[in-house]
């Protein structure tokens, strides 16, 4: 038996999917990405756009990127934070619009 007070760390605060995809779809609106926000039983998805969606879950946010991991093989993205799902997602978003819109590629 010890002697002494065993003090046992606090653990940090977890949010919910729920709370996390909220936090994200305001990222995502500071840089003026509009999302919408799909409830899915312990899930929530965002949709930024046609071939866009995020799956925010209790392990972190996924999506399908746009990028490709080789010719043919699509790459799955993983991201533990709000900050960097928004600025890797808001990437992807700009590959998109400038493969549906190439003029405005040639106006930024």
């Amino acid at each position: 038996m010890l002697a002494f007070w065993q003090i046992r760390p606090v653990s940090p605060a977890t949010t919910t999917p729920p709370e996390t995809a909220r936090a994200l779809q305001y990222a995502l609106a500071l840089r003026g990405i509009h999302a919408d926000l799909v409830n899915d039983q312990k899930r929530v998805r965002l949709s930024l756009s046609p071939g866009l969606v995020a799956v925010v879950q209790d392990d972190g946010i996924w999506w399908h990127s746009p990028r490709m991991l080789h010719p043919g093989i699509p790459l799955y993205v993983h991201r533990c934070t709000v900050a960097g799902a928004a600025e890797a997602l808001a990437a992807d978003h700009a590959l998109l619009r400038s493969a549906r819109n190439p003029d405005d590629a040639a106006l930024a």
